[in-house]
């Protein structure tokens, strides 16, 4: 089976490997669909790239690993900045690995060709190993949060043997398992964001690639670094699910357009973190995904006698759903563990097939 670290090791191997020839297949990928003969140093370019960026990203992992228990500024700050110092490195050699395998295969192309090439190479090569980077803490931060939930069970099982310190061992239970269903929310939009910023740099869009990863940098300091409580206010996860539909956005294009109602009196009522990203996560992923026609997503808040209540709902039509939604169970599972532990049966999740689409509704008591 091997130990936490070994496992978490493997899955960083895994991991950098099929980004790296992902991005190999983006870089070749406009001469397959336009039917353009690969020459000799397009492939020995290619090649040689991704030779290069599996070593240097495993450096990137290697520095995460070293401030893995350092304070988060430290760790965050640290590993984005040799991420930063190893684009940089990376764009230099490729410029002299180029100007070296355009003058052996093609004598023609002078070396002013090739530096312009690297000054625009520039812009793709950061954002990519930022998401590297990215990508590598939170393999660590989930590694640390596997651990500490073993720490917490076995806490809990010396406590069985105490009846003094039972109490304490059910909090320290209840609040893992909270944080352990927060952090189960699957992040597979990471990989479509990543495709996407690879194909704006391709096609020369560096603009939308920046907003794209300035917007995943959002969404992923507010998931690393969500309060102890794992509460905040509407608001914030609002502007939450704001991050993640602008990253959605940027690759759905006009397919997705998206609305959100919050009256102001509830703005500052507090709601576990995270908890609407699994519903929305659902309505893009059956929703929009299963039609070609544009589809309104809509998030929308109110109070409903003493309990407050917010519907994700979306006007994709029935599209097979009439039933259920296949693949939801996870995601609603989530919600309702959530839901329960923290307001017992007094919150609830409903979420049903409507005429225009489908709809997901939360709710749970506040006071006032």
């Amino acid at each position: 089976m091997g130990t936490s670290r070994q496992i978490l090791a493997r899955q960083a191997a895994l991991l950098t490997i099929g980004l790296w020839l992902a991005t190999a297949a983006l870089f070749l990928l406009p001469s397959m669909l336009l039917g353009v003969p690969m020459s000799a140093s397009m492939l020995a370019g290619v090649g040689s790239t991704v030779a290069l960026g599996i070593p240097v990203s495993a450096l990137i992992y290697r520095v995460a690993m070293r401030f893995r228990d350092a304070a988060p500024s430290w760790r965050y700050g640290v590993t984005g900045a040799v991420a930063l110092a190893v684009a940089i490195g990376v764009t230099l050699i490729d410029a002299y690995k180029s100007a070296w395998l355009m003058h052996l295969l093609n004598p023609e192309m002078g070396p002013e060709r090739v530096m312009f090439r690297a000054l625009g190479s520039l812009a793709g090569w950061v954002p990519l190993f930022a998401l590297i980077a990215a990508l590598y803490l939170i393999l660590i931060h989930n590694e640390q949060l596997a651990a500490r939930a073993r720490e917490v069970a076995a806490a809990r099982e010396a406590a069985s043997r105490a009846a003094l310190a039972a109490a304490e061992a059910e909090r320290a239970t209840t609040a893992a398992r909270l944080e352990m269903l927060r952090y189960q929310l699957n992040p597979h939009f990471l990989f479509n964001t990543l495709n996407a910023i690879s194909s704006s740099v391709v096609t020369g869009r560096a603009d939308a690639a920046e907003s794209m990863l300035g917007k995943l940098s959002d969404f992923l300091r507010t998931t690393l670094t969500a309060p102890a409580s794992g509460m905040v206010a509407i608001e914030d996860e609002l502007q939450t699910l704001a991050d993640y539909l602008a990253i959605e956005g940027a690759r759905l294009g006009e397919r997705l357009n998206v609305e959100m109602n919050c009256p102001p009196e509830l703005r500052d009522v507090p709601i576990p973190a995270l908890l609407l990203q699994p519903l929305v996560e659902n309505a893009i992923k059956h929703g929009v995904g299963s039609t070609s026609r544009p589809v309104v997503l809509l998030v929308d808040v109110s109070r409903d006698a003493g309990h407050v209540r917010i519907c994700v709902a979306d006007d994709a039509g029935g599209n097979g759903r009439a039933s259920g939604v296949p693949g939801t169970g996870l995601g609603h599972a989530n919600v309702r563990e959530r839901l329960a532990a923290i307001y017992g049966a007094a919150a609830a999740l409903d979420a049903a097939p409507t005429e225009a689409g489908y709809r997901a509704c939360v709710r749970w008591p506040v006071g006032g």
